[in-house]
């Protein structure tokens, strides 16, 4: 099986919440009738979290 990178067009997050250790974020994406509706969710280990939003915050024009 090859490796297939996914790509994912999110309009904005929809929950954050912290669990066992894990950042669990749920983003959204608009509808065709331009209502939300839930994308992917990704998870974050906590002790990564601030390197992720900073690189995050590092591609934001």
């Amino acid at each position: 099986m090859q490796d297939q990178e996914q790509c994912f067009l999110v309009d904005g997050i929809k929950t954050i919440a912290i669990h066992n250790g894990v950042v669990r974020i749920q983003f959204m994406r608009l509808g065709m009738d331009g209502k939300p509706v839930n994308s992917v969710e990704l998870h974050v280990p906590v002790v990564s979290m601030k390197s992720v939003a900073e690189a995050l915050r590092k591609a934001a024009p």
